[in-house]
């Protein structure tokens, strides 16, 4: 199920092209209505659609994000480039323009509630290790290693999971678009905001990042990955 929050106005055009793609729709009017929706029933995908003006609610944004009940697809007004950029910073999983081909509007859609629906990594080691923590796959948890919980977005621990699993490589722009899942189309600048807001969540202050920008090339993932 889709869950649409943002005004009807807003909201129908997309609303059609999600039924059109076989998709059951749910519209509310706001977060706290949808936080509500999200406790009562199984919501594949949420959709948050702009006014009229095609500017979005980064408060909804932010909450919805936070829970990590579905997926956060934000559809914003084209010429609000901004806007996309700010609403991935505020933990969205994926953006897309009003306007947008019905195609690509549906495939994003459908990708991410695939996504979703996937382990994001296959492996025999439920729980890995590397600098000071502790990242539990079976419960999509990561921990210091006293303890403490750093709560991370749907896209930002997807994004962990594919640099654990390949620390010390280059990993390009390109190749991290490409894993997140087919027909969700990352630009570089998207891939650079999710790689940022992942380094700074896994910032200590004891050493140096984890994550290293290796200009015009990608990032690396520089600890050593171990399981438990």
């Amino acid at each position: 199920m889709a869950l649409f929050v943002g005004p009807q106005d807003g909201a129908c055009r997309a609303e059609a092209v999600a039924r059109d793609g076989g998709l059951v729709v749910v519209r509310v009017g706001d977060a706290a209505s949808a936080e509500a929706a999200l406790s009562q029933q199984s919501v594949n995908l949420v959709v948050l659609v702009g006014g009229p003006d095609g500017r979005i609610d980064f408060s909804a944004c932010h909450r919805l994000s936070a829970l990590r009940a579905a997926p956060v697809l934000v559809v914003a007004a084209a010429e609000h480039e901004l806007d996309r950029v700010l609403a991935l910073e505020l933990g969205a999983d994926g953006c897309v323009a009003q306007g947008c081909w019905d195609r690509e509007l549906i495939a994003r859609m459908r990708a991410l509630t695939r996504r979703a629906a996937r382990p994001t990594l296959a492996s025999a080691a439920a729980t890995l290790r590397f600098r000071d923590f502790r990242l539990d796959l079976s419960k999509r948890e990561l921990r210091r290693l006293d303890g403490s919980r750093l709560r991370l977005s749907r896209s930002e621990f997807d994004l962990l999971d594919l640099f654990v699993g390949a620390p010390s490589r280059l990993l390009s722009s390109e190749e991290i678009a490409k894993a997140f899942a087919a027909g969700e189309t990352l630009n570089p600048r998207a891939v650079a905001v999710r790689v940022y807001r992942l380094r700074r969540r896994l910032r200590d202050g004891s050493g140096p990042d984890l994550i290293r920008t290796v200009h015009g090339m990608g990032y690396v993932f520089e600890a050593a990955v171990r399981p438990e």
